[in-house]
């Protein structure tokens, strides 16, 4: 097996998968899906293939040492295969690059290095560091610091180091020294460093920024005379973490390098290289390493690779070349080279590189080439069509000639000078899901059929697209739909059931309005729905039927609502009056879908999900997609492994997904599939070993546990328990398995897994049935048609009876008998581990009981009821009218009573429940025979198991009366062919396990699974960028990614981990529909895989950025250490502390000698960014600004401990009100005993606090100091979430500790809603309590209010002391309120279970979240916020741009999506215990009973961020501008290479009124994106130009392309290609692209220009009188009030303006031209002058100029 086969074998698994679901009865959509899925190769088309390419050698160290330019112990050090045998090693030759950057470092010159992966780069700067060390040993202190973003990279360069200096130079005489400080060593380690500080210091930067602060770590670098500092992969610093890495170099350079001495700064990256040439490329990276570095590094001296050539470089356009490739591929076989010399020469080597690795660029370098397919169709003709081109052989003939070519040159031939393949390649296949056929409403052939989602078919918009979903049973096709109005049909996703319009929740029953349901259609008149009543009822199921005076009718008037209603509807969806041609006969069926039509199966009228009834092209989400490729990849690779095929690859892969959820959701997924796949296949082979004898109840788990062959270590909590404890430990085993074989009996509750039964491999026989249906004398007793009969026709009976019951786990066993089932618990916990134990919160299902009568409106829902009517009762009928012989309801409830008492006589059912003595019912009314009847269930012992032959899948006569009219009956051919596989060979299963391996698992355990993967002991995991960069795993080559990666340099560094020593590698990525991310590079692969990678964009302008390095600057200058958490900074002594700072604290705080020296830092590290600290970029920044942030520094700091302060009290809060509960005589057990478990949490959660439980180093603590103060916004925070909330993780057993999750707010606000779902290592936790906000006094959980602009959304806060009445941006006089604003702290959560593989996405709950804006007020005069407005080629103006740096966001989130009254907003709080409420959409939880204190909050999260208000001037409609929202968010998210979650997009004010759009860098601290919008001059136009080409325009000349490269068929109005994502469907029928074509063209002319008369402060709470005011006061220059509408202490007077700083003391009354209201202040002067103040006041509007001029000295800024 070869790569190209293992590719082929993976595709084949998950076409295999996908085929096996699909369901259609209707041959010509048949038939369609078949060809474009299968035939077509639509979602996984072929795969890219990128030859690595060959870097040019440059000269050995030796030469180097030879020439001066290294010092001679060099040649010593760096050596090239040094080991034991071997000491002294061969002499390294350098890359051409590596030998450049020596050069250059020689030269004392900053620079940077831009090459390929596995180039060598870390010698590039570790050469020159060694070579400076030598060349100064008398030199003390560090040298050299090396910053890695990953502390993997950090390790993986100490063994690169310890390799080269370490071997064969013991420590005394080492001529360098090196160590790693990154957090992860021991504490002696630490301290050996900071007394003995080495030559070269690896370590991270949230490390390098604690080595500055830190007081402990101040002797480490007291003698440091730095020289070096590198920062490894440089293209990863972007946005907040590159800002704050930026400004810790400059810090650096100022603390750590000796006056007038230079810094060398050197930067690598294997990526880095935007557009363009080679000349522009080295530019743009010298921009902006200068930009990181603050110093200059030349373009010169930005070293990219050089590389050369393995084969000849000739004319290939040569005639004698072009005849020598085309004799080679027309015999490929017989031709191939068999040496490297022959290989060099070989044509069809030298074409194969040139096109698929290097070509000469224009200016004379090599270059890599794009990858490029073999075959198919793409962006690029494919490499077999042009090979086909130019030697004129077949295409089959080129694509094995290049495939053969392809491994020749890796598996057969190697270099005689490396020893390695010339040809390293890598395939890079990506694969999309299916989504669902669309289609017409038109009879065929009329009807259009497409798989390409989008609002019209093409030609026109006279035809709508509606989505069709398909019956599991039998195939039939329904189109979904939701009434939209009166009169018109929409298009609606199958799972959205709720009853809506676009005005919201329609309350009125009785109306069609908002209805979502099915319509129903048939090609031929034979197969339509009955008109007559008679035929109706003998068509819908019989549970929805009863006997009234004799006659069937529908049960209630709520059944005949369900009954199919006709509408003839045209093409449009509208619905006609009457038969007319334009329109066609349909059935509306609501929503859920409760029976097919076509098959008649029924559900229950509780099964609301039709994803069980239904289904589209594809059952599978991205989690089983991913399980099944890499369960396709783990066990095809251990195939090749057993058979010793030529493809030697460790069977193992790594998997990326950029959210730590998801790697756990897709772990626990993972697992939970192969577990159930386990034991199936056990069960299955269990039974074929049986053979004919088949298995008994009585020895069914001995079988399967002995054929399941499993050791002890992966079940037992003690492997080595002997006797009794062993005989135990598998008696549980066994009792579990027992459970899981009967559960798994039950009817079709795996969806996405079938079971043995339905794939036709488990056959279910009763003991004797036949016998006891032959005999005639049991039955006389029995009712005459019983008697009378054919055997036959009564084994039919009886077997489908019975199999009912099975099936509805009506069983008496043991293993699902309640009473039994808590000692089977116990015998799992104490002796059974993960995953054959039982889970801790599993809940077991029981066994049901069989009742032959119609259920009663007091019975109990959970039991089984068969009636007359049932649909057994209809079976019955039907079996019997076959003989002629017609029974009615109340005749077939005897029959079926019967049929029971017989079978029980038999003692196949066994009669568990008797039945009650006639009385008086509940109510008092008499009992009749019909409720007095008893309860049965299936004996186990008569249940015999045998292996099926997998050629008949399980019918269910009950479910699906008419058999499906499809070629063939329908066995999951995939599940067929697993199950039979593993039961082969149940052995490979049991390694088969995946991890998790994220930043939210612990250092130690993560280690752990690094090592085990490494030694091939784990073969999956998943991670999170984690482990992108620095993992060198030779054997690997096969890496995974789970959703498409941010940018392609994060694809190339997770390809990269594959294939680095030279083999062929497999990289596979899972495009998901609902991304619109993913799907653009699932149509533009190529720019993933190879495209230009901008030099990140750095923000340094963000003044929370530069505060914090500011304070850290003073810290630094502290003799102040800050503790291991913030109980040794407060008072915390005491019942009731007053958590102040502690005198130490207030003494350094207030220490103003430290304080000038850090102001002197402070200036030296700002003054490099004198070029971006201007008046246009950063307004708020004064020449003072350094000197105000540190005067205020005290109060900083205080406000920064707030937040633990607050969460500290509500654990105190919620300690002492739980143990007033326990101390309560009057409070219920139960009381107390859940104050119990809250007062542990709480005391659990003050642990945390306070550092004083922690079993890790206190470093990874959330609350560990310095870590809590950089979250604060204090100190720096680089990765650290800024402002987090936290969600609380009890541990789950007694060795374990809890955790705190963090996520940032304006996730949180979502992720950590009230009921959300969060995962973590393998389980589901649900979050249940909110840690309360409590006032100081602890009087009551503290609320806000706001009032938001009805107009542009902006928000106002509410306090007592003011009114707002107009909108302080707009001066609109509509403002909403909103009260009890609850701001969302941290959280708690509850387990809720382990993750299972039905679990397809992260659950998360729609939620209606609204966005407020408000810009920061100055107290300075400068602008708070940037107006631009754009003027197209004419010069009109057609948008304004107001650009808010650091603008204040609010999301507030007003309750579920889907609640059913709008106008009710938030969630339930219980304010005693702190629990959320369960709404309507929740599962009932017993666990979190409620108090009777609760109050219904609206729980928001505030932080800042860089945002823009996009207006438009012109006239646009509400479609114009959704669909502009959708395509400007898609252009800046491509044209500046932003991922989905990185830029966010809404309405304002909201999606009802629109007006503007806001955009807001949703990441922390922004890429500088959006302020590039209004400061570039084409940056606006470039948008609008790529937003264009989206659309399927040229950007240049307007013309329609119609569609994407990939897409099916025309675009009409807009398709996935385009406009439409998951994340906006309920938009998708506004959607138009060509409505936006004419805007969108004037934007591609158009410059923006920033005006100056709208950079004014927006002030709250100011009416358009004192707003214009103000506007006055500052076009004047005047320096704005401090304060407006406060209160005067002692003067009960409220002036508007009030000035207080700077030694004024002046009121300011804005009259205009109300005389009244100088009437009404007058007699306040008083008081007022009294206080010494000064009073101005401004009456009418044309007497201000004269009244400014006559106090201009009191307003001036001198004043």
């Amino acid at each position: 097996m070869n790569i190209f086969d293992l590719r082929r074998q993976l595709i084949d698994d998950y076409s295999s998968y996908i085929k096996s679901f699909i369901q259609i009865r209707t041959p010509r959509i048949r038939e369609y899906v078949q060809n474009e899925l299968f035939h077509n190769s639509m979602l996984w088309p072929d795969p890219l293939i990128q030859l690595n390419p060959v870097f040019e050698p440059g000269h050995t160290i030796d030469e180097l040492v030879a020439e001066g330019i290294l010092h001679p112990a060099c040649a010593r050090i760096f050596r090239r295969g040094k080991d034991e045998e071997h000491p002294q090693g061969e002499p390294l030759r350098l890359h051409t690059h590596q030998d450049e950057a020596i050069r250059v470092a020689r030269e004392g010159q900053s620079y940077v290095l831009t090459t390929g992966t596995g180039s060598g780069k870390s010698l590039s700067y570790i050469i020159p560091i060694v070579d400076y060390v030598l060349r100064h040993p008398e030199q003390p202190g560090i040298k050299a610091i090396v910053v890695y973003p990953m502390n993997a990279l950090a390790n993986s360069q100490l063994g690169e180091l310890n390799k080269y200096i370490q071997f064969n130079f013991p420590d005394s005489a080492r001529e360098v020294t090196f160590r790693r400080y990154t957090g992860q060593e021991r504490q002696s380690e630490r301290e050996e460093i900071i007394a003995h500080p080495p030559d070269i210091l690896l370590t991270n930067y949230v490390m390098l920024e604690l080595v500055l602060t830190r007081l402990r770590e101040r002797r480490l670098m007291q003698n440091a005379q730095l020289r070096f500092l590198v920062l490894d992969e440089l293209h990863t610093y972007r946005g907040r973490q590159g800002a704050d890495v930026a400004l810790l170099v400059r810090r650096v350079r100022d603390r750590l390098t000796a006056r007038g001495a230079e810094l060398q700064c050197i930067g690598t990256s294997a990526t880095l290289a935007g557009a363009g040439t080679y000349a522009q490329q080295r530019q743009e990276v010298s921009t902006m390493a200068s930009r990181i570095f603050g110093c200059e590094v030349q373009p010169d001296h930005v070293i990219g690779e050089t590389l050369v050539r393995v084969t000849d470089e000739v004319d290939e356009a040569s005639p004698a070349f072009q005849r020598a490739l085309t004799q080679r591929v027309a015999h490929y076989q017989q031709s191939q080279p068999q040496n490297y010399s022959e290989f060099q020469h070989d044509p069809l080597s030298i074409w194969i590189e040139s096109t698929f690795g290097v070509q000469r660029q224009t200016d004379g370098r090599l270059g890599r080439k794009k990858p490029l397919r073999i075959t198919g169709t793409g962006e690029s003709e494919s490499a077999a069509a042009l090979l086909q081109r130019a030697t004129g052989e077949s295409e089959q003939q080129c694509i094995e000639a290049i495939t053969q070519g392809l491994l020749s040159g890796n598996e057969k031939i190697r270099s005689p000078l490396t020893g390695r393949a010339p040809f390293a390649f890598r395939l890079h296949q990506f694969i999309s899901k299916g989504d669902t056929v669309y289609s017409t409403l038109e009879l065929d052939p009329a009807r259009h059929i497409t798989l390409q989602r989008q609002q019209f078919a093409p030609g026109g918009r006279e035809r709508v697209l509606f989505p069709l979903v398909f019956c599991r049973a039998c195939g039939q096709e329904y189109y979904s739909v939701r009434w939209q109005d009166e009169h018109s049909f929409i298009e609606r996703d199958v799972q959205d059931q709720l009853r809506y319009t676009g005005d919201g929740i329609v309350s009125d029953k009785n109306s069609l309005v908002g209805i979502p349901g099915f319509l129903y259609f048939s090609q031929n008149d034979q197969e339509q729905w009955p008109a007559d009543s008679d035929g109706i009822l003998a068509r819908v199921p019989g549970e929805w039927k009863e006997i009234r005076n004799g006659k069937e009718r529908l049960i209630s008037s709520s059944m005949r609502k369900n009954v199919p209603q006709p509408y003839y509807v045209n093409p449009a969806g509208q619905v006609l009056e009457t038969d007319d041609d334009e329109g066609m006969l349909c059935h509306f069926v609501p929503a859920p879908f409760r029976f097919c039509l076509h098959c008649g199966v029924s559900y229950s009228t509780y099964i609301d999900n039709d994803f069980e009834k239904l289904t589209e092209l594809s059952s599978e989400g991205r989690s089983t997609a991913t399980t099944i490729l890499s369960l396709s990849a783990i066990r095809h690779l251990r195939e090749a492994q057993e058979h010793g095929d030529a493809l030697q690859m460790a069977a193992k892969m790594l998997s990326f997904t950029d959210n730590r959820q998801d790697a756990s959701l897709q772990a626990g997924h993972f697992n939970d599939f192969v577990e159930i796949g386990q034991l199936r296949s056990a069960l299955y082979c269990a039974v074929k070993k049986a053979g004919a004898a088949g298995i008994q109840h009585d020895t069914l788990t001995q079988k399967v546990f002995d054929a399941l062959q499993l050791s002890p270590d992966k079940y037992a909590v003690n492997p080595e328990a002997k006797y009794s404890a062993k005989i135990k430990t598998e008696q549980a085993l066994r009792n579990i398995l027992g459970y899981r074989l009967y559960l798994d009996l039950r009817r079709g509750w795996r969806i996405t897994s079938p079971n043995l039964e339905q794939c036709g491999l488990l056959r279910i026989e009763y003991q004797d049935l036949r016998e006891v249906c032959e005999d005639q004398e049991l039955w006389q007793q029995y009712h005459e048609v019983l008697r009378t009969i054919p055997v036959q026709a009564r084994y039919r009976l009886c077997r489908t009876l019975l199999d009912h019951m099975r099936r509805e786990l009506a069983i008496r066993v043991d293993y699902l008998d309640d009473t039994r089932q808590s000692e089977f618990k116990q015998q799992s916990s104490q002796h059974l581990i993960t995953p054959w134990g039982l889970d801790e919160n599993e809940e077991l299902l029981y066994a049901t009981r069989l009742y032959p009568r119609s259920r009663g409106k007091e019975d109990d829902r959970s039991e089984r009821y068969l009636s007359g009517l049932s649909s057994y009762g209809r079976y019955v009928r039907a079996i019997l009218r076959g003989f002629d012989l017609s029974l009615k309801a109340d005749e077939t409830q005897k029959v079926i009573r019967d049929l029971l008492s017989a079978l029980s006589t038999a003692d196949l059912v066994e009669e568990v429940r008797p039945p009650r003595p006639k009385g008086k019912g509940k109510n008092g009314e008499p009992e009749t025979e019909d409720t007095s009847v008893g309860g049965y269930q299936l004996a186990a012992s008569s249940i015999i198991w045998y292996a099926g032959d997998g050629t008949e899948p399980y019918h269910d006569p009950l479910r699906t009366p008419n058999l499906p009219d499809l070629p063939e009956k329908r066995v999951n051919q995939f599940f067929l062919q697993f199950y039979q596989d593993n039961a082969d060979d149940l052995q490979r299963m049991e390694d088969l396990h995946a991890a998790e391996h994220t930043a939210q698992v612990p250092a130690e355990r993560r280690e752990e699974r690094e090592n085990a993967f490494r030694a091939n002991e784990l073969p999956i995991l998943y991670c999170s960028p984690t482990m992108e960069l620095g993992v060198d795993i030779a054997e690997l080559n096969v890496v995974n990614m789970r959703n498409v990666p941010p940018t392609p340099a994060n694809y190339a560094q997770r390809s990269g981990r594959a294939g680095r020593s030279g083999q062929p590698a497999l990289v596979f990525s899972y495009c998901s529909t609902g991304s619109s991310h993913d799907q653009y590079f699932f149509q533009h692969p190529g720019n993933m895989v190879s495209g230009a990678v901008s030099p990140p964009r750095l923000d340094l302008t963000n003044e929370d950025l530069l505060r914090a390095h500011v304070y850290a600057i003073w810290l630094a200058e502290t003799n102040l250490s800050l503790g291991e958490s913030l109980k040794d900074l407060l008072d915390v002594e005491g019942d009731e502390p007053s958590l102040e700072l502690q005198p130490l604290i207030l003494h350094a705080l207030r220490d103003l000698p430290a304080r000038q020296r850090a102001i002197l830092h402070a200036r030296r590290v700002l003054q490099t960014l004198a070029n971006d600290l201007t008046e246009e970029t950063a307004p708020w920044f004064t020449p003072d600004w350094v000197q105000v942030q540190l005067d205020t520094i005290e109060q900083s700091f205080d406000a920064a401990a707030d937040r633990w302060r607050g969460l500290y009290r509500a654990a105190q809060a919620q300690r002492d009100t739980q143990n007033g509960i326990i101390r309560d005589a009057s409070r219920s057990e139960e009381d107390k005993q859940k104050a119990k478990r809250l007062r542990s949490e709480a005391e659990a959660q003050l642990e945390l606090l306070t550092a004083s439980s922690s079993s890790e180093r206190i470093e990874f603590s959330e609350f560990y100091s310095y870590r809590y103060f950089a979250s604060e916004g204090f100190l720096p925070g680089y990765n650290f979430p800024r402002l987090p909330l936290s969600a609380y993780i009890p541990a789950r057993r007694a060795k374990q500790r809890d955790e705190y999750l963090s996520r940032p707010r304006f996730l949180a606000i979502s992720e950590f809603a009230p009921r959300a779902i969060v995962y973590h290592e393998g389980s589901r936790y649900i979050i249940n309590r909110s840690i309360l906000s409590v006032r100081e006094d602890r009087s009551g959980v503290l609320t806000s209010s706001i009032k938001q602009c009805e107009r542009c959304g902006y928000l106002h806060p509410l306090d007592t002391t003011r009114s707002v009445d107009v909108c302080a941006r707009c001066k609109h006089d509509k403002l909403s309120t909103l009260t009890t604003l609850y701001r969302l702290q941290n959280v708690s959560t509850r387990r809720r279970d382990k993750i299972n593989s039905d679990e397809e996405e992260r659950q998360r709950q729609g939620y209606d979240i609204r966005t407020g804006v408000r810009f920061p007020n100055r107290r300075d005069g400068k602008p708070s916020f940037f107006v631009a407005y754009v003027e197209d080629e004419q010069g009109e103006r057609i948008a304004r741009l107001t650009y808010g740096q650091a603008a204040s966001l609010w999301r507030i989130n007003l309750g579920p999506a889907r609640r059913k009254d709008k106008d009710v907003h938030g969630f339930v709080l219980d304010t005693e215990r702190g629990y959320w409420g369960k709404d309507d959409e929740s599962a009932d939880d017993p666990g979190d009973a409620m108090s009777g204190s609760r109050l219904r909050v609206i729980p928001y999260v505030e932080d800042t961020r860089n945002c823009l208000l996009f207006e438009p001037l012109v006239s646009l409609n509400a479609t114009q501008l959704i669909s502009l929202q959708a395509a400007l968010k898609n252009a800046i998210q491509v044209r500046f290479q932003l991922e989905d979650n990185e830029l966010a997009a809404e309405p304002l004010p909201d999606a009802k009124k629109r007006s503007m759009i806001l955009f807001y860098e949703a990441s922390e601290g922004g890429a500088g994106v959006l302020r590039q919008l209004i400061d570039a001059p084409l940056a606006v136009a470039e948008v609008a130009a790529v937003a264009l080409g989206l659309c399927h325009f040229d950007p240049q000349t307007g013309v329609d392309y119609g569609k994407a490269d990939r897409a099916l068929e025309e675009c009409v109005a807009a398709c996935y290609h385009c406009l439409m994502t998951y994340a906006n469907q309920k938009d998708h029928r506004f959607l138009d692209r060509q409505s936006i074509k004419p805007y969108l063209q004037r934007l591609t002319g158009s410059t923006p220009a920033i005006e100056a008369s709208e950079l004014i402060t927006v002030e709250a709470g100011l009416s358009a009188l004192e707003q214009e005011w103000l506007t006055q006061a500052q076009a004047r220059q005047f320096v704005s009030p401090d304060q407006h509408h406060c209160a005067v202490p002692n003067t009960s007077t409220c002036p508007d303006f009030l000035y207080t700083q700077d030694g004024r003391a002046l009121a300011v009354y804005v009259d205009g031209d109300e005389p009244q209201r100088g009437e009404r202040d007058g007699e306040l002067i008083e008081k007022l002058e009294n206080a010494g103040y000064m009073v101005v006041r401004f009456g009418a509007r044309e007497q201000w100029d004269a009244v400014f001029a006559e106090y201009a000295d009191l307003f001036r800024r001198d004043a």
